[in-house]
């Protein structure tokens, strides 16, 4: 798709966002403005460019022509008036409405009457952040995700003025510079930050609650749903301080309450941890390594949702009376003298065959459960569940038949859902809501969160590919047992289990 837009200008080309956003215009083949208020960090971007430039040569992506040119259609200023007869203004500058809002006024005085002025909020409404400017039918949403000169995705929205022509020229434009726009409806967050930002902080609840550590987390969830990142390692990527300011631009624009910033992470803000940018983050130990030897162990029952018929990686090193025993399905029996008892755990918590408050005869008892969506094939991850009174001696001796067996396995309280279920779920729910809504299509909202995020498979098709009604299952336990709203089943799945009993 061709476009008329030749000449493009990023406000905040400063920061990592806008300076991403230039390299992406610049790299398309348009003339790129860039400005900031800081001289000083125009020209440390510049000099980030070159280098950028450079390993693209290096792996093959450009050559030294292309390098050069791309270069030279960059230009630095810290004068608005510099931007007149630019086609195409991005806005990636500080995530508040009235800056922003301030900054297109001004724009508006200066370019000419055709400019385009896009928005890459994550937030904010577009239809507030044009109102007021003067040109309110050429103001359009345009988020890139971070960092905007790798990831190709591009979330498109219209503010209720937003000119069919205005979007459709923004779109082509998209396109043209070697971007993939997904459209989205001009709502909190649109799709990428709607479901990432109470997610992440689901993530921090999490860690603050003592469920596991940050690094177990990111385990369970590369291993357990194949993401390329762990949400810990994202959030020390992004800075702890930014994930605040989405909160708190987040959740006074939605009032839910999983928007809402976390204490534990304004509390390392304030101490400092930043994550990457500071050096201290949530991750903050190595990993240790898997065992390379166990004690003896048997393993009691067959099949079981961790395994289910021919998938039973115990079955061949079982021993009669070993030191370990591994409960599968629903049979399980008190014995002090084991080393471990290990007992396999659906949508239920381990205090059932322990009672909540335990003693020492279930010192020795550890829940297990190999991470499944569903119907699917079962995951290599096992998620090791401990009580308060469990010895750490049984909790070592259960882990090291699972390593020895090959799975990742990573620790975790006695909390509803675990690891996996407990952070994923209500995202899966806001994804089906969100469809019901009207803010995107299924294909579009997996489409987003798979180029966006990373994830091998969007909420919408996990949920799907996994059962709704099992969907509901899992939803339904862990709300019962924690009253929390985002737990409550989706429309989708609350249908499909009624459709289920029928």
């Amino acid at each position: 798709m061709s476009t008329a837009i030749k000449k493009v200008a990023v406000c905040g080309a400063g920061g990592t966002m806008g300076a991403g956003i230039a390299l992406v215009a610049a790299r398309g083949g348009f003339e790129t403005v860039c400005f900031d208020l800081s001289s000083e960090r125009l020209e440390q971007q510049s000099a980030a460019a070159a280098k950028f430039f450079d390993k693209a040569i290096a792996r093959g992506k450009m050559d030294q022509a292309q390098r050069d040119a791309a270069l030279a259609r960059m230009s630095n200023t810290s004068d608005l008036n510099d931007l007149a007869d630019c086609d195409l203004v991005i806005e990636a500058i500080f995530e508040n409405l009235e800056v922003k809002r301030e900054l297109f006024t001004k724009l508006n005085g200066i370019c000419k009457p055709e400019t385009i002025f896009a928005s890459n909020t994550s937030t904010l409404s577009i239809t507030q952040i044009a109102g007021g400017c003067g040109r309110e039918d050429k103001v359009v949403g345009m988020h890139f995700c971070l960092p905007a000169q790798v990831m190709k995705l591009i979330e498109m929205s219209r503010g209720i003025n937003t000119s069919d022509e205005t979007f459709n020229n923004a779109w082509a434009w998209t396109e043209t510079a070697g971007q993939i726009p997904v459209e989205t409806q001009d709502k909190p967050g649109f799709i990428l930050n709607a479901l990432l930002v109470p997610f992440n902080n689901d993530v921090i609840r999490a860690i603050e609650a003592g469920l596991a550590s940050a690094e177990d987390i990111d385990i369970a969830i590369r291993t357990g749903l194949g993401y390329k990142m762990g949400p810990c390692t994202l959030l020390d990527l992004i800075g702890l301080d930014t994930q605040v300011l989405l909160g708190e631009a987040f959740y006074p624009i939605t009032l839910d309450t999983r928007a809402s910033v976390p204490p534990l992470l304004r509390r390392m803000v304030a101490a400092g941890k930043l994550g990457n940018k500071s050096g201290e983050g949530f991750l903050t130990a190595e990993v240790a390594p898997k065992a390379e030897s166990c004690l003896s162990y048997e393993v009691i029952g067959k099949t079981g949702r961790s395994f289910p018929d021919g998938d039973h990686p115990l079955a061949a090193g079982s021993v009669i009376h070993g030191d370990v025993r591994i409960y599968t399905g629903t049979c399980f029996e008190v014995n002090a003298d084991k080393a471990a008892i290990a007992v396999e755990l659906d949508t239920e918590c381990l205090g059932v065959y322990t009672g909540e408050l335990g003693d020492e005869a279930t010192a020795n008892v550890v829940g297990f459960a190999r991470y499944r969506n569903g119907s699917e094939a079962p995951s290599n991850l096992i998620e090791l569940v401990y009580k308060p009174h469990t010895k750490p001696a049984a909790i070592a001796a259960a882990r090291a038949v699972f390593e020895v067996a090959g799975f990742d396995v990573v620790l975790c309280n006695d909390l509803p859902g675990r690891i996996v279920d407990r952070l994923v779920r209500p995202k899966y729910n806001d994804a089906l809501r969100f469809v019901d809504e009207g803010l995107a299509s299924p294909a579009d909202m997996d489409k987003t969160c798979c180029m966006g995020l990373g994830y091998p498979v969007g909420p919408v098709g996990r949920a799907v590919a996994g059962g709704l009604a099992r969907h509901y299952c899992v939803s339904k336990a862990i709300y019962d047992m924690t009253g929390q709203p985002g737990y409550a089943p989706a429309r989708a799945a609350v249908v499909e289990h009624q459709r289920s009993q029928a």
